[in-house]
């Protein structure tokens, strides 16, 4: 693959983001890592990429910024010019029993995985080459919900609605449009989960293990490839089996 290809992960410094911008460097991508926070993660991944012979840089963006997103979107056009394969990987974890969720809670998990993702998704339709790739990382919890996961699922689910929409909008350039839905992953979010909940989404799996980051980037990396140009308006479940 030419190197003159671009790709944007946004929430590039985390588990899942920094294995998916280190797969399409050594898939030839010139790779914006985005990061929120975290500016020594997404640099360490830069370094890693830079190191093994590829391209990449950071950007920081606050993902539920209007503004900020659009930014990143111009920063990339002025450093690298075309955009080929945009990866909306942001996202933060939460919630609870729905009756004891706090509405500020809520209002965050909409802000950065909803809204967010809808503004990098726009951004994408407006900016992305004929031809070009839009991944969303979903969840499997978008699809199978779980006690206390109602607000969490509930943004996620309503991205990969919005992204069915899109691949009709957009197929008339060429321009594919999936996520990937991770069932339970370490490090990641998860990571954060107790022994006794990490056991049984283990047991969920006919793999009688969690999902790693590289599991994720793998399917990632297919979705962004021409071998799957007639792959569109999906969800992909990338979970072991832990939802059949």
């Amino acid at each position: 693959m030419s190197s003159n290809r671009t790709a944007i992960v946004t929430g590039g410094s985390g588990g899942i983001g920094s294995e998916i911008c280190k797969r399409l460097a050594r898939d030839g991508y010139r790779v914006v890592v985005h990061y929120g926070n975290d500016r020594q993660a997404a640099e360490k991944v830069v370094q890693e990429i830079t190191d093994s012979g590829g391209i990449a840089i950071v950007r920081s963006a606050d993902i539920a910024d209007e503004d900020a997103v659009r930014n990143m979107f111009e920063f990339t056009s002025a450093e690298f010019g075309g955009l080929d394969v945009v990866v909306a990987n942001a996202g933060i974890g939460g919630g609870g029993p729905i009756e004891q969720v706090e509405l500020a809670d809520f209002k965050k998990l909409v802000a950065v995985n909803l809204v967010g993702a809808f503004l990098t998704l726009r951004e994408a339709a407006r900016r992305l080459s004929d031809g070009g790739r839009l991944i969303f990382v979903s969840s499997q919890l978008a699809e199978r919900p779980r006690t206390g996961t109602g607000a969490y699922s509930a943004t996620k689910a309503g991205i990969d609605a919005m992204l069915v929409s899109m691949s009709h909008e957009l197929g008339t350039r060429g321009i594919t449009v999936n996520s990937v839905r991770p069932g339970a992953t370490e490090p990641g979010m998860f990571a954060g989960s107790d022994e006794e909940r990490k056991e049984f989404f283990r047991n969920l799996s006919p793999f009688k293990r969690l999902g790693h980051p590289n599991d994720i980037a793998a399917v990632v990396s297919f979705l962004a490839s021409d071998d799957a140009a007639w792959v569109t308006g999906q969800h992909i479940r990338a979970d072991g089996g832990a939802s059949n």
